[in-house]
């Protein structure tokens, strides 16, 4: 399946705020079928049992609605592991309905306005971002893995796979769990423009990590993982 790449609606930053949140709630949505929080959460898991004894900085690049981030920190206070978690975005509107979802939930994170093609701030144990890679071309999402890379010490990468399996997979999902026609409309669109895992390894390499793992996350996702 060819790589394509157009224009996704969200993306568009003239939508107003309440057509943003309801696709930021089906993205929450699918989310959660696609184990998205599991998997994220295996590798600070992870890192915890290797520094029992630390409070552990995350940073979620392009968080979105911030459903990652929050869950995340429910689950690590559910499990006693200490955690600090920054989470940044460039839409001044989806760090509005992250901020308000984590206040209601009782999620201590901190939501900034971000660019990640910019450098990041750095000093943190983890710096992960979920459904991002795919809305970038490949030389941006090289400079995209050296900033992450510089800015902690494990680099999480969640995201689509390219393949008809997964382009009929998140068609179908998009219909049955969201009303939201952006989300029904980018979901497929996102799947044209994601990455094999090979492509992935090889932006890995060109942007300076080497040595990183591409783990399969069934149904349609993957995880790419670095260590410094």
């Amino acid at each position: 399946m060819l790589r394509k790449r157009v224009p996704e609606l969200m993306d568009d930053p003239g939508l107003d705020f309440a057509t943003r949140a309801s696709a930021l709630q089906g993205l929450e949505k699918l989310n959660k079928i696609s184990n998205t929080v599991e998997s994220l959460f295996c590798e600070v898991r992870n890192l915890h049992a290797k520094n029992p004894d630390r409070t552990l900085k995350i940073l979620d690049v392009a968080t979105g609605g911030g459903d990652n981030a929050i869950a995340l920190c429910l689950l690590a206070q559910k499990e006693n592991i200490r955690v600090e978690i920054t989470a940044g975005d460039l839409s001044a509107d989806a760090i509005k309905y992250a901020s308000g979802k984590a206040r209601a939930k009782g999620a201590q994170i901190e939501f900034v306005i971000m660019n990640a093609l910019e450098n990041l701030p750095d000093g943190f144990d983890i710096v992960m971002t979920s459904l991002f890679t795919h809305h970038l071309d490949p030389p941006d999402i090289v400079n995209l893995l050296g900033n992450m890379s510089r800015a902690g010490g494990l680099v999480v990468v969640n995201d689509l796979v390219r393949s008809e399996f997964a382009y009929a997979l998140v068609w179908l999902s998009t219909r049955i769990f969201t009303k939201s026609k952006i989300v029904q409309y980018d979901g497929p669109v996102s799947v044209q423009a994601s990455f094999t895992a090979a492509e992935l390894k090889n932006m890995a390499r060109e942007a300076g990590l080497e040595n990183c793992l591409v783990k399969s996350c069934p149904p349609c996702r993957q995880l790419l993982i670095w260590q410094a």
